[in-house]
């Protein structure tokens, strides 16, 4: 239904007003809103009505590169309408700079694992419980993957540059872990999370060390040797934790100096190639409307009570398509002064589950992203502007200028194209100051699990589209 429909009339303070409203008959705003439309004496129509569902994007990729900001992602969220999601974060480690200058009466103390919060303290969920995560020894050699077109003709996605691992895979490891840690994660506070792991696994380094093993001559005989590892939540998680990339496995050992003392010390092996290191996601949406989600089933609006969202990491995104668009904007006679697309969030901004602050819009052909909404007469990717909600009420909202946009929806090319709400793949640096370098946040769409649940009005997600327009007669 094209709703809420809006009278507005132009004032125009120059020599020419009355040339003005000889030609111009009104300016108008259609929306997907229907209040009092009976009082403008219109007729209404579904020409502008929204067809909204939910997506699952395929291959997103989750692993780091040598230029930019990641997170290592640990933990476990759960929310009632959507189901939960699991990430479980995948590393190597690097021989690198790690001598055999042992003395000979050295022996060996312990074996600690020290992760870092990231710089941002992200967090997503319930941080107010006690975590655990536990570590375990993969079995698997962590790969990329290349995807490759040629034989479905499918295109690939606009997000995917190249090799990487994507967060949908997985690779064995031992179900045995080599150690675990309980914690409160109180990160404004931690300075970090350290881990004791498995003192066989520890005595064998060390000794390895000491004698010159050759598993230390070079990096390709250490990844042989121990293949990397990953952390996984327990079952009873309620939060999702970022942990820097940069971390460390200490070898702590003792000897007794040449003053006779007592002295401690350790052997450090720090992350290897940021490559190879990436977070796998898990969902768990039995029992919800999106229990059938998947690359190839999306779920309309209509069969999820009005309910959809987007999500990082796993690739969740919000279809919205406007079947009436194409046939409005050959309306002749009309001159587009203005158009939004307005898209309200049940998510608030406050509390465990924050809602995603820097969306955008992906262009996609057969449910495939191969562009982006631009900002306005700019080659750019367009965020949208995100208003907070309050405690009266009022939900927050997405707001993004789609001017340029509908100018093109009556293209050949367009008919068959669809926009997906999503968070976004671009990081974001904030300027601390002159005094500090700038705080770089990493990807949403890549290394976060930043959702936004979108807010429903009888059963209907609340978006709309809102074009003031000038008719001439």
């Amino acid at each position: 239904m094209i709703k809420n429909i809006q009278l507005t009339f132009l004032i125009i303070l120059s020599f020419c007003v009355s040339l003005f409203f000889v030609s111009c008959d009104k300016d108008m705003s259609i929306s997907l809103k229907n209040e009092n439309i009976d009082n403008l004496n219109l007729t209404s129509s579904d020409t502008l009505s929204a067809i909204v569902s939910t997506v699952l994007m395929p291959n997103i990729p989750t692993s780091g590169t040598g230029d930019t900001t990641t997170r290592l992602l640990v933990g476990k969220v759960s929310q009632g309408p959507i189901g939960s999601v699991t990430s479980n974060a995948y590393f190597r480690l690097m021989p690198e700079n790690v001598s055999n200058d042992i003395p000979k009466n050295a022996v060996y103390d312990s074996i600690t694992l020290v992760l870092r919060p990231t710089f941002d303290k992200y967090t997503h969920g319930d941080t107010t419980k006690l975590q655990t995560i536990v570590a375990h020894r993969v079995t698997q050699t962590l790969e990329q993957t290349t995807l490759n077109n040629t034989m479905t003709g499918q295109p690939i996605p606009v997000y995917i540059s190249g090799a990487s691992i994507f967060g949908q895979q997985k690779f064995a490891y031992d179900a045995n872990p080599l150690g675990s840690v309980t914690f409160m994660p109180h990160m404004h506070k931690r300075d970090s999370v350290s881990i004791r792991l498995a003192d066989a696994w520890g005595t064998e380094l060390f000794e390895k060390i000491r004698t010159a093993d050759y598993v230390f001559n070079s990096t390709a005989n250490f990844q042989e040797y121990f293949k990397g590892m990953v952390l996984v939540p327990a079952a009873s998680n309620t939060a999702i934790i970022g942990f820097h990339n940069i971390l460390s496995v200490n070898i702590h050992y003792s000897y007794n100096g040449a003053d006779g003392f007592k002295k401690s010390t350790a052997k450090t092996l720090q992350m290897g190639d940021r490559r190879f290191h990436y977070n796998n996601f898990e969902t768990d949406r039995s029992g919800t409307a999106f229990a059938t989600l998947s690359t190839t089933k999306e779920i309309p609006s209509s069969a999820s009570n009005g309910v959809s969202y987007i999500q990082g990491g796993t690739g969740v995104v919000t279809k919205i398509t406007f079947p009436g668009l194409a046939e409005f904007m050959q309306t002749q006679n009309i001159a587009i002064n203005k158009a939004e697309l307005i898209i309200e969030v049940a998510s608030k901004d406050v509390g465990h589950y924050t809602a995603a602050l820097k969306p955008m819009l992906w262009i996609a052909t057969d449910n495939i992203p191969t562009g982006y909404v631009n900002t306005p007469f700019a080659n750019a990717v367009q965020h949208g502007t995100y208003e907070v909600g309050n405690n009266t009420g009022r939900n927050g909202r997405y707001i993004f200028n789609m001017i340029q946009y509908i100018r093109s929806a009556n293209d050949e090319n367009a008919k068959d194209k669809s926009i997906f709400l999503s968070v976004s793949p671009q990081g974001e640096s904030i300027n601390r100051g002159q005094q500090v370098p700038p705080l770089t946040i990493p990807s949403e769409l890549y290394y976060s699990a930043n959702t936004s649940i979108l807010a429903t009005e009888n059963n209907k997600p609340k978006i709309k589209l809102n074009i003031v327009y000038t008719k001439f007669k």
